[in-house]
């Protein structure tokens, strides 16, 4: 009886291993077709081809100085040229690496789903008539409230854009329009401060252009006449909550992003000019300080700032300011700046390489070579502390009595998914070797986190959106060295300024 027992138990006991195994090498083996599968084309993929139109304004205006000045604007141009977004959507629909990969990786955020969460209330007043923080309701910060979740929903129309684009499916394009025509109906803004409505205006900026340039398939999703009227009306009354010059740190790139947003979307060549200006110089904002322009925020150190005491010259180095609040928001300058300076580079425009101010003379530089590849080393300089490498601090101001003294030790070893886009230029565009000393570190954080991920306040997710056409290497499957061999279109990256 007890031997019977225990070979039925055997018995039971054998079943379950076999069954297991087998629908682990089941699940294993289907699990590896749809890997492979979903690395050569996507399901969501239609077979209707969004297209965009360039458009070419020549504009003009009247510095401070008296002297006229004429440049011309890009369209679709905030942020990604028609080159950049012809060349994503043609990659991925013929399932090529690293777009293909991208992809899929991009398409699983929760923002790039058919339907996606979406934080506006077309019922509450606070969404159309937008209080500042000293409202007397039940929200007792109304800008804040309204705020984070315009921030949110701008980072839901652009990705509902770019998945419109690649695949063609209406359905991120009715999301996205959504998105814009709902904020587009604000009736009035109570002048306060509030750094998201910045971003506000440039990522929803980035979706519009690509709508207003484009056709589709559904009737009621074309862009029109209204929507840019409303459009526009919304970025004019959302402007009296902030400026390109007075933000702290990080803050300040939202604004002047909203500001060239607008700048480019309006054609105002005036405010563009103001923009770029407050991206790579802000002379009219702190020297130094509060200061979040390349210049100031990725900050040459020649001096202990607190104590005045020189540093051997030996020991001059740049350093990203705002590490001494925290890494996290250091990153944001990061995001910003190359953000700012890749929408710059769209437009083709030039700077002085001192000022910062665009230029035409002989000596005018790309954006990003500006101040001798200034946003490289801040950026390398991040990257190598959170590589682990060793850093030189030195106590800094940051606006008033206060000074950072050290960097601020919390989450040492994060690496935000900014690396892109410079990544993409000094490799492809100035075909540097990435193994030597000032790209090396750039190289590393970026090609071991490929594909590059994604981020709700700035641009990131660059293997898909920047990765240039002929960028040829291996599969991201294989795990393997990526070599890239680059040859851009000349159109995208000659000077428009004149």
């Amino acid at each position: 009886m007890n031997l019977s027992r225990k070979g039925k138990c055997f018995k039971r006991v054998f079943f379950w291993i076999f069954y297991l195994v087998l629908a682990t090498t089941t699940f294993i083996f289907f699990s590896i077709n749809e890997i492979v599968e979903a690395s050569t084309t996507s399901s969501l993929i239609t077979s209707y081809k969004p297209q965009v139109k360039s458009k070419n304004v020549e504009v003009s205006y009247t510095d401070s100085s008296g002297q006229k000045i004429s440049a011309t604007i890009h369209h679709p141009g905030i942020a990604m040229t028609k080159t950049n977004l012809d060349n994503m959507r043609n990659h991925v629909r013929a399932g090529d690496e690293p777009w293909i990969s991208a992809f899929n990786s991009f398409a699983i955020d929760s923002k790039c789903n058919k339907k996606p969460r979406i934080y506006y209330e077309g019922w509450n007043d606070i969404f159309i008539n937008i209080r500042g923080p000293w409202a007397y309701d039940k929200y007792s910060n109304p800008s804040e409230y309204v705020g984070d979740r315009a921030n949110k929903d701008a980072a839901t129309a652009l990705k509902q854009a770019i998945m419109w684009y690649i695949t063609g499916d209406d359905t991120y394009r009715s999301n996205a329009m959504y998105i814009i025509r709902s904020y587009s109906s604000i009736k009035s803004v109570t002048p306060h401060t509030n750094f998201r409505f910045g971003i506000l205006t440039y990522q929803l900026g980035i979706a519009a252009e690509i709508f207003r340039y484009s056709d589709c398939q559904t009737e009621s999703l074309k862009w029109t006449d209204t929507d840019t009227k409303n459009f526009t009306n919304m970025m004019d009354l959302l402007t009296v909550t902030y400026n390109c010059h007075t933000f702290w740190m990080n803050q300040h790139d939202f604004c002047v992003a909203g500001a060239m947003g607008k700048a480019i979307f309006t054609n105002d060549l005036g405010l563009y000019a103001e923009a770029v200006e407050a991206a790579t110089v802000n002379s009219s904002g702190d020297n130094g300080g509060w200061n979040g322009s390349i210049k100031q925020q990725l900050r040459m150190m020649t001096k202990n700032e607190k104590t005045g005491e020189p540093l051997a010259e030996s020991d001059y180095h740049v350093q990203v300011v705002e590490m001494g609040r925290d890494v996290g928001h250091a990153y944001g300058d990061i995001g910003g700046l190359t953000t700012l300076a890749q929408t710059i580079y769209a437009q083709g425009t030039k700077v002085d390489p001192i000022k910062g101010t665009m230029s035409i003379a002989p000596n005018a530089v790309n954006v990003f070579n500006f101040l001798d590849n200034r946003l490289l080393e801040g950026v390398t300089y991040i990257l190598k502390y959170n590589l682990g490498y060793d850093v030189l601090w030195t106590p800094v101001w940051v606006g008033g009595t206060q000074y950072f003294e050290t960097i601020n030790l919390a989450n040492r070893g994060r690496i935000d998914p900014y690396c892109g886009i410079l990544y993409n230029y000094y490799k492809y565009i100035e075909k540097k070797d990435m193994k030597q000393e000032e790209y090396k570190y750039l190289a590393e954080a970026y090609e071991a986190r490929m594909p590059e991920g994604v981020s709700d306040d700035f641009l990131a997710s660059a293997t898909l959106l920047f990765t240039p056409d002929s960028a040829k290497h291996d599969s991201l499957k294989n795990n393997t060295e990526l070599e890239k061999i680059y040859s851009e279109h000349k159109e995208d990256t000659e000077v428009s300024s004149k």
